[in-house]
């Protein structure tokens, strides 16, 4: 089963500002790598440095002559300034790459004011859908493989991991998103966040299967054929054909292992996809 996908983070982060004041500096710039606990922007922070001081003073006065209960509202305005105080320093949650900075140095900010976009991009998975047609076919555990046209043909293994118990109705069809994980090391492979890539959901299993990609096979009245690279120039080679996916075809007869075939543009024997829709199936990121 062959369904079109896209590469999301894990982690991605509306980093907000938790409390108002003015931009004093803004320390990080678009694409820039951050560690978490980072500072990003700073606000000024006069008042708040202020407020921690009077809170102090007023704690060390409850200390000596005030009762109980006033000692405890004192230490807990002191923990308040302080937070505060902290605060005016806009930090990273998160390892990863900051996409986007939203402020400028002098800005006027309110709490909630988003600062910057910072998202994990060494922790990434699949989102994708399925039509409900296909829905009883694909299972939690089931083998995948990534195949990424844009990275020279780049295929990673991957696994479902998720499935929608509910179904979302796009164009007119009925669709039930669907997560995978790569099931290999991708952090040297040049895969992004908001990277396309097509899903050959394995459901079902051959040994031994001779498979071309599904672009490279022709069809005629007589059946379906493969250009076959020859030493007297290319030939067309008839072939008997069994699964055909979206991208792979499996081949039960007129070719063997090795042979070189010539892949032309996408054939029109593929499949029909589904609308190509918006990953964000699972809700709003963080």
């Amino acid at each position: 089963m062959d369904i079109s996908g896209q590469v999301v983070s894990d982690e991605e982060y509306k980093v907000k500002s938790l409390v108002s004041g003015v931009v004093k500096r803004v320390l990080v710039e678009r694409g820039d790598r951050v560690k978490r606990g980072e500072i990003l922007v700073e606000l000024d922070d006069d008042d708040y440095l202020l407020n921690r001081i009077k809170a102090l003073q007023n704690y060390e006065n409850a200390r000596i002559s005030g009762s109980k209960l006033l000692l405890e509202q004192r230490k807990l305005e002191l923990k308040i300034a302080e937070k505060n105080l902290e605060r005016a320093k806009i930090r990273s949650p998160i390892d990863g790459v900051v996409v986007s900075v939203d402020v400028k140095e002098g800005d006027i900010l309110n709490v909630g004011k988003v600062v910057a976009t910072v998202i994990n991009d060494r922790k990434l998975h699949i989102e994708g859908a399925i039509d409900e047609v296909d829905f009883g076919k694909v299972t939690v555990g089931q083998k995948a493989i990534v195949h990424f046209e844009n990275l020279g043909g780049l295929r990673v293994p991957a696994v479902v991991t998720y499935i929608s118990p509910v179904a979302i109705t796009t164009g007119g069809l009925n669709i039930f998103p669907i997560e995978l994980r790569f099931e290999a090391d991708v952090e040297n492979a040049r895969i992004v966040p908001g990277l396309s890539c097509d899903v050959s959901i394995v459901v079902m299993s051959k040994e031994g299967v001779l498979t071309v990609p599904a672009n490279a096979l022709g069809h005629e009245s007589s059946g379906y054929y493969v250009e076959l690279k020859t030493k007297d120039g290319v030939k067309k080679q008839p072939v008997e054909v069994g699964y055909i996916g979206e991208y792979y075809a499996e081949i039960k007869n007129g070719l063997k292992e090795g042979d070189v075939i010539v892949i032309r543009k996408r054939s029109k024997v593929l499949k029909n996809r589904l609308p190509k829709i918006s990953p964000r199936f699972f809700g709003p990121r963080r």
